[in-house]
């Protein structure tokens, strides 16, 4: 019997995964994370009805994490020797391993990561409650250790869950307001974090396991968990609008679609039929 060690194993495997890599992936990956962290797993809908039959189920995860890799990745590479390779660059070869894999990525729709806005922050001088994860980007809290075990919360807490979820539909409203033709996502990400903070809470999904803005905006294609960069709104777009705050300990989620202008019959199907099933 032919013996293999542990790293001669971990060597085959990832060269197994390196072979196997399917060369036309037919999903749509807003921005791959720096550090393997996935955004929370709220997952609201938003394929756009021309590109359902190309988006491999198995794979969406694949739009929820965050970075601008992928933006990086389609400058052009400087010729000057003394250029430092960017901090964000994944070393060894699992990050190699990576990167042929992101070259190799086939976009589904015409939607293209865009440029990020330096991350917003929260002043801490302002008796707004920070979640456990807002400086490391971990979150602490653990779920019931058995799923069937319901936590009866009382009068107190369910006021406390009614505030926040007040928040976040008003700042929802706010934020579907904004959604024309020529305003950018990084503008609603701007408008929803003066708006959280107006109303005492901290935009949820900033640092979330590193998410860097603070709310989703997720336009056509992209699945959920978008993050708003320069793009655009152009005419016919759909876009659906993540906004989650926290409140006095609780986190109030809520999300909707809206259209830019006029969309085509296939997006108005799509939106009602998902409307009816939710």
């Amino acid at each position: 019997m032919m013996m293999m060690t542990k790293g001669t194993g971990t060597l085959l495997l990832l060269l197994l995964l390196l072979l196997h890599t399917p060369s036309n992936p037919s999903v749509h990956a807003f921005t791959l994370s720096n550090n393997n962290n996935n955004h929370h797993q709220h997952c609201k809908q938003s394929c756009h009805p021309t590109n359902l039959r190309n988006i491999h189920t198995p794979n969406a995860f694949l739009t929820a994490s965050s970075s601008t890799q992928l933006h990086m990745m389609n400058k052009k590479k400087s010729k000057s020797k003394s250029s430092k390779p960017s901090k964000s660059t994944n070393k060894g070869f699992a990050g190699a391993l990576r990167d042929i894999q992101m070259q190799r990525f086939e976009y589904t729709g015409t939607i293209r990561p865009g440029k990020q806005s330096p991350k917003r922050t929260v002043p801490t001088n302002t008796g707004i409650a920070f979640p456990d994860y807002s400086a490391d980007g971990i979150p602490k809290a653990t779920p019931p250790l058995l799923p069937w075990l319901i936590d009866v919360k009382s009068e107190e807490e369910i006021v406390k869950m009614r505030a926040a979820g007040r928040a976040a539909r008003e700042v929802l409203d706010v934020a579907g307001k904004m959604v024309q033709v020529g305003v950018t996502t990084d503008e609603i990400d701007a408008k929803v974090h003066a708006e959280t903070l107006k109303r005492g809470a901290y935009p949820s999904p900033l640092n979330y396991h590193g998410f860097p803005k603070s709310c989703c905006t997720s336009v056509n294609e992209i699945i959920c968990h978008g993050i708003p960069d320069d793009r655009k709104l152009e005419e016919g777009d759909i876009i659906n609008i993540d906004i989650t705050v926290y409140l006095d300990g609780y986190h109030g989620d809520c999300s909707e679609m809206f259209v830019v202008g006029e969309c085509d019959e296939d997006a108005k199907e799509l939106l009602q039929v998902t409307y009816d099933c939710w």
